[in-house]
């Protein structure tokens, strides 16, 4: 283990978490393909099947670790955040493509569904789609409609907006104690204990349910790696050979019951990825760097936005004939959203992402220095049927 610590921190790409969002991406269309469909409560008989929307969590626990793993090197490299070139890097990578998708949405809403309850519900929130604050300001109500899947990206954004501020102004511990005051305030509140303090429906409230506990764990791993000592006891642990496939198995046992403990997931998850990092030659890097596999996962972004509009299509076509069957929806969507991602990914986004390399410092260190690229990790979105 004497190198190890000086390995992580020398390392250039994370080799095994495209992987990951590869295998998380792919829940998720499973799930996306039995939703809504008479067949879904065949599910029933074996839990873990329906829950694909897990994987937005492993999304969640990568893209805190990542977003924070970029900053912390950068404040170490330079003394400080760029907090401008931080925000342009996330408005190119996400903002091109999220808004694009909103455009084909709102057209969906005024010609091929207008007057529907589905339409008018989405135009109703659009201005929260828009803003990244859809999170703040759904209803109780809300069936999971047309584009819900934006109340992923809204906490990712909110995300972004807030955790550099912290880390450039609060250094040392503080950070860290703060994410953790941060985490206790959210458990309080999704188990009613904060009502007299924070009301049901309050705006504030709103805004503290909106947190992600992934995302947070995600940054306590990247701040706990990124220090020497906390690498090493967290090494003795995640840095065997055979952790990573132990805490997928964990990852996997928790979500087998119909009610998952939902917290002993998210660390469980947390636990995997940082298994993934500390040592490139995890004992999962096999599958998760294959090239197909890590393909899926670079293209993960597209693919979660694309999905949604894929299914429907595919169901579109096959129902008439009476094929609309789950699997052979989930097949057959599969390859059409991979496909149209990459065309997004090659045609569209990539002229954005070029864009964005002007505003990464670490890139532009001398390339005999360490420096981290991120490269095909560089966090997208999560993912949520």
């Amino acid at each position: 283990m004497d190198q190890s610590y000086e390995k992580f921190r020398g390392v250039r790409f994370f080799g095994s978490l495209d992987g990951l969002r590869a295998l998380s991406i792919v829940a998720v269309m499973w799930l996306h393909a039995w939703w809504e469909t008479p067949y879904y409560p065949r599910l029933e008989a074996m839990p873990v099947l329906r829950q694909g929307f897990y994987g937005v969590q492993v999304f969640f626990v990568v893209s805190g670790f990542l977003i924070t793993t970029l900053l912390l090197r950068e404040m170490e490299r330079y003394g400080t955040i760029s907090l401008r070139d931080f925000y342009i890097r996330r408005a190119l990578r996400i903002w091109p493509l999220y808004y694009a998708v909103v455009a084909i949405y709102v057209v969906n809403a005024l010609v091929l569904e207008r007057g529907t309850v589905r339409a008018a519900s989405f135009l109703h929130y659009l201005p929260s789609f828009a803003t990244f604050t859809y999170t703040w300001f759904i209803s109780a109500n809300w069936p999971g409609g047309m584009f819900n899947l934006a109340w992923t990206l809204s906490t990712e954004e909110q995300f972004y907006f807030f955790w550099p501020v912290v880390l450039r102004f609060l250094r040392g511990v503080w950070s860290s104690v703060l994410l953790i005051g941060i985490i206790a305030l959210k458990l309080a509140t999704d188990y009613h204990l904060t009502e007299r303090v924070l009301p049901p429906g309050w705006l504030p409230t709103r805004i503290v349910q909106s947190v992600a506990i992934a995302i947070c764990l995600g940054v306590l791993l990247a701040q706990a790696l990124h220090r020497e000592r906390g690498f090493r006891l967290l090494y003795r642990v995640l840095g065997r050979k055979w952790s990573a496939p132990v805490m997928m198995i964990a990852v996997l046992v928790c979500l087998a019951p119909a009610r998952p403990p939902w917290l002993v997931a998210f660390m469980s998850t947390t636990a995997l990825v940082g298994a993934c990092v500390v040592r490139e030659d995890n004992g999962l890097a096999w599958l998760l760097r294959l090239k197909p596999v890590a393909f899926v996962g670079t293209v993960s972004y597209g693919m979660y936005l694309l999905n949604s509009l894929c299914v429907h299509g595919v169901r579109a076509v096959l129902h008439p004939i009476g094929l609309a069957y789950p699997p052979m929806i989930f097949v057959i969507t599969l390859g059409v959203t991979v496909a149209a991602a990459y065309l997004s990914y090659r045609f569209y986004e990539s002229r954005f992402l070029a864009l964005k390399e002007r505003f990464s410092r670490l890139r532009k260190v001398p390339a005999h220095q360490t420096r981290v690229e991120i490269g095909a990790h560089d966090v997208s979105a999560p993912m949520h049927p």
